[in-house]
């Protein structure tokens, strides 16, 4: 009877001992997660991440660093830093060993979110990528161009024509210098933007996130990928 009763319980013991070491393991992985408060209207914001705040009082246009996120899908909330009512819940999905961005966008009474994945490019010396994300909700649908400064829009031809709101240009591979950014109407030179000269690294990856100014028109940030 006692041996019976010894053998049934060794083997329950050891799949439970296998199977808590798998768990272990995979909750190990992480990815890297930065936010940009990108709502033009909204609050100063923190920024919380299966309940554990990852960024505090990210105000307008703000940039948190990266943070480490465990992989898979994760419950997001962007709360106000005066209420605990979250103006954005949702779930995002981190992938491992990666790094993202989390962008919140639009108006806060009809706010967004927009996740893109940063860096992972190659390039030779000398060289960089520079992508073009349209963060702003005012903006229409326009051609974008990015091209040496000083030299004349005429002639040029767009990076990604009719780019509209929360997307990107994707990553453009360019020699290391000084380059504008335009964005204009779709098919004309009448101009939306501007950046003025912004210095490409080499080597580097780098984003320009277009946002709604406070008043009227544009403006931009720079963003440094991985």
């Amino acid at each position: 009877m006692n041996l019976r009763r010894v053998f049934p319980l060794f083997g329950i013991f050891a799949i439970a001992s296998c199977g808590g070491g798998g768990g272990s393991s995979s909750s190990s992985v992480t990815g890297q997660l930065r936010f940009v408060q990108a709502s033009v209207d909204a609050p100063a914001v923190n920024l919380v991440v299966d309940g554990t705040t990852l960024a505090t009082n990210l105000a307008y246009s703000n940039i948190s660093d990266y943070q480490s996120v465990k992989t898979g899908p994760r419950h997001v909330q962007v709360v106000p830093v005066n209420s605990g009512a979250a103006i954005l819940d949702t779930s995002v999905s981190i992938t491992g060993g990666g790094s993202q961005t989390l962008l919140l966008t639009g108006p806060v009474a009809h706010v967004q979110s927009d996740l893109v994945t940063d860096g992972g490019t190659t390039a030779t010396t000398g060289d960089g990528h520079v992508r073009v994300l349209n963060a702003a909700s005012k903006m229409p649908v326009a051609d974008v161009y990015l091209i040496p400064s000083g030299t004349p829009l005429t002639g040029r031809q767009p990076v990604t024509s009719s780019l509209s709101y929360n997307k990107d240009t994707g990553y453009q591979l360019v020699v290391a210098g000084s380059y504008e950014v335009f964005m204009t109407s779709p098919g004309t030179t009448t101009v939306l933007l501007t950046t003025g000269p912004i210095n490409l690294n080499t080597s580097q990856d780098q984003t320009v996130v277009v946002l709604d100014r406070t008043s009227v028109g544009f403006t931009y940030t720079l963003l440094t990928d991985p």
